[in-house]
């Protein structure tokens, strides 16, 4: 069995690579009267997130349905089969000067189907939205191995329920997704990077809020830690002080209305930085937002095994959590790297991972009261990359709001045998 199937280290009995719906909905059929558990696979890039899988019998490859069966430039339309690489499309739209303006981590080998099943996003999120904002059409096979469609290749389609958006997110436990229809957007004409070195975390959120009270558009806000700013530097030395907060402040648009807005963000922001880098060229600017959007670089950066995770809390709550993060480090007497999408209030932070019984009990207790911290303004604090000790001793997800209720009956309406990603999902 090839190990690119393996879930958390656990190889399943048999692997699919079907080519067709039919085939998938046989393969469910059977699965079903079997009691097979099954679990969909794109690339395997995200297969980390989740709770360990209780049962494993057979992966599901969508490698084989990976083209691009429909695409109307004119249309701002384009219908992609599951397993196609997200790159390989933007090759395709670029070729038009179009694009599906998401930028998730793993670019370079995540599939689409992946992405909408796990509604992953990068930097571009606060401009630009997520893919729940571009997918219009989607076909799936339903865990009992019937085919079914919703939207279509129109972007007014919607007359009641938005049955597309329910399958963004839903970790490929409501169906196998086949193929979608995105809406598109033309690629921005120019673009410019600025990065501010802060004089402290304070300036972060007063920097924040004049620029988000401001008539500027820049497409994404990116603040690094101390820590983080020190990676930066180890990939390229940009910035001449690696002790402080990075923010990084992205406009894409014609040259003349970027080049206007960075003159404006710089004397908005002139008494918060004590250092401003401005970066137009394409190269520097995709290696700096591919090491913003990737996690690798992050979760290897000092060799030893990472523990990740995203807290979702809220522009306003951004710093106060940054401060509650980097003090659990200090207690543990160990460096914690931090990422946020500041626009979105989107934090993702990564520990090193210490594997002794009362290290994890400690981790543990951090998590469960962070949760509790965040649960008047509904805040996640998800556990997206861990070993598998850890994950024995907490659910990954935390989530305990009133609409869990309505997520489980909506699971075992569509899938009551339990077959697809068993006990991975919040429910």
């Amino acid at each position: 069995m090839p190990a690119r199937f393996a879930v958390e280290g656990v190889l399943p009995q048999r692997s699919f690579a079907p080519s067709t719906k039919e085939e998938i909905g046989e393969i469910l059929r059977e699965a079903n009267s079997r009691e097979w558990s099954i679990v969909p696979f794109g690339a395997g890039i995200h297969q980390h997130i989740g709770n360990l899988i209780p049962r494993y019998h057979a992966a599901l490859s969508l490698e084989k349905l990976n083209q691009i069966p429909e695409y109307e430039p004119q249309d701002l339309v384009v219908k992609v089969e599951s397993g196609c690489r997200l790159a390989d499309l933007q090759d395709r739209l670029a070729r038009d000067r179009l694009y599906l303006p998401i930028d998730p981590d793993g670019f370079e080998q995540a599939t689409v189907g992946g992405i909408v099943a796990t509604n992953t996003s990068g930097p571009l999120r606060f401009a630009q939205g997520t893919i729940r904002d571009y997918l219009i059409g989607i076909s799936l096979v339903q865990p009992d191995g019937k085919w079914t469609k919703f939207g279509s290749r129109v972007v007014k389609n919607v007359t009641g329920y938005d049955m597309c958006k329910l399958y963004i997110g839903s970790f490929g436990t409501l169906g196998v997704l086949v193929d979608f229809f995105f809406k598109l957007k033309p690629i921005p004409p120019f673009s410019k990077t600025v990065a501010f070195v802060l004089k402290g975390l304070d300036e972060a959120r007063v920097g924040l809020e004049r620029l988000i009270h401001s008539p500027l558009t820049p497409v994404a806000l990116e603040l690094v830690n101390p820590e983080g700013t020190r990676l930066f530097n180890e990939q390229r030395p940009w910035v001449k002080d690696s002790d402080h907060y990075l923010f990084l402040v992205r406009f894409m648009d014609l040259e003349k209305a970027v080049d206007w807005q960075v003159e404006q963000l710089q004397e908005m922001w002139k008494e918060l930085f004590i250092q401003g880098v401005s970066l137009s060229s394409p190269s520097e600017q995709e290696q700096i937002w591919r090491l913003l959007r990737e996690d690798a670089p992050w979760l290897k950066s000092s060799g030893a095994p990472k523990v990740k995770l995203k807290i979702n809390c809220g522009s306003s709550r951004m710093v106060d959590c940054i401060r509650r993060l980097e003090s659990y480090g200090k207690e543990r007497s160990s460096a914690v790297l931090v990422k946020a999408h500041a626009g979105s209030g989107i934090i993702r932070a990564y520990y090193d991972y210490d594997p002794s019984p009362a290290a994890i009990q400690q981790l543990t207790d951090h998590i469960r009261a962070f949760r509790i911290h965040l649960r008047p303004a509904r805040g996640t604090v998800i556990l997206e990359s861990a070993p598998a000790n850890l994950k024995k001793s907490i659910d990954v997800w935390g989530y305990e709001y009133k609409d869990k209720s309505l997520m489980q009956s909506i699971r075992n309406q569509f899938d009551p045998h339990k077959i697809l990603n068993p006990g991975r999902y919040i429910v």
